[in-house]
């Protein structure tokens, strides 16, 4: 039986980073906030949206307006300028149909998901697809993906990927041209350094 192949969203299938900035730096302008610095930024990265934004933004926000709001900007921002990592669609077309079902774990909102699979017209490939934010940890919305019996794989761009993948007894793939710390991603049992390298780590693991 051919693994699930449970793909991170941000650094693995969707070049994230352009994206979420202009997002952020809207909200922070909307909030009459001077901009922060990208880096500054990228520290917030993967923590979740309601905890970004209280990172961010002033005590008293009223984080639900404000994280309506984000999502409004980003994904405006996906759909006018957004782009997937070069050769991603056709690296999901071909597992597609070598039989994998595939699946997307992501910390991002349920919104900003549906707004990348479906812009770039790969929501069809996609099977299931669950924001982490819902659950305690990275390594249970992975649990809530996985079916008895089905074996599967976790594909990523980060270390919590990696130790998700782990936690569940399960292989994982990283995906080292991601925005993930390479040192930290050498524990994966396997590295693609491009896109395509996905498919031949995918069928090493599966033999």
């Amino acid at each position: 039986m051919l693994p699930l192949l449970i793909f991170d969203l941000d650094g693995t299938l969707f070049q994230a980073k352009p994206a979420c900035l202009r997002a952020d730096w809207e909200i922070l302008e909307e909030y009459g906030l001077p901009a922060l610095d990208e880096n500054v930024l990228a520290k917030h990265a993967g923590r979740g949206t309601d905890e970004f934004l209280r990172a961010v933004l002033p005590a008293d926000t009223d984080i639900g307006a404000a994280r309506a709001r984000w999502i409004e900007l980003v994904c405006k921002a996906i759909a006018e300028s957004g782009e997937l990592y070069p050769g991603i669609t056709g690296v999901l077309e071909r597992l597609s149909s070598d039989g994998h079902e595939l699946a997307v774990c992501s910390y991002s909102p349920v919104e900003y998901i549906k707004t990348v699979l479906e812009h770039f017209s790969i929501a069809e490939l996609i099977a299931r697809y669950i924001c982490a934010e819902a659950y305690s940890s990275k390594a249970e919305a992975v649990s809530s993906l996985l079916r008895q019996g089905v074996p599967a794989v976790v594909i990523g761009d980060t270390h919590g990927d990696v130790e998700a993948a782990k936690a569940n007894g399960l292989p994982s793939i990283a995906a080292a041209y991601g925005y993930g710390n390479k040192e930290m991603l050498a524990s994966a049992d396997y590295t693609a350094f491009t896109p395509g390298e996905i498919i031949s780590c995918v069928r090493k693991l599966t033999g």
